[in-house]
């Protein structure tokens, strides 16, 4: 049985943008993400990572806990880890559990560009 293709690396000159590919982030898909992300992200240690969650509809807790521990780890090394096209509904369970406040989200690539030079949230 062959996995599922969970995300997809794409390297840009100032950006880390990492697609995901999945419409739920099931226990299962978000490990496998987060293994992609940990190993995506040394390769291109001075850009911030950007997770593009346009395809995302469904995050349960245990995928919101997962992109907060990454956010605050990334956080650690200076680095940030920033979500773009995040659906309505998914924002707004972020916003009810006040996690709007550790993950930093913007609606598109372009948003991201004009929010970049500010100083990082979690420093």
């Amino acid at each position: 049985m062959t996995e599922e293709i969970v995300s997809l690396i794409q390297p840009h000159d100032r950006y880390l943008i990492i697609a995901v590919q999945k419409r739920t982030l099931d226990d299962s898909a978000v490990r496998q993400l987060v293994d992609e992300i940990y190993t995506a992200a040394p390769n291109h240690p001075t850009l911030p990572i950007v997770l593009d969650m346009s395809k995302v509809k469904f995050a349960p807790s245990i995928a919101l806990g997962s992109l907060v521990q990454m956010t605050k780890s990334f956080a650690l090394d200076g680095r940030r880890l920033v979500l773009i096209g995040v659906d309505a509904r998914l924002r707004s369970a972020v916003r009810v559990t006040r996690l709007d406040s550790i993950l930093e989200i913007y609606n598109q690539l372009y948003d991201l560009e004009q929010a970049i030079n500010r100083p990082h949230p979690l420093k």
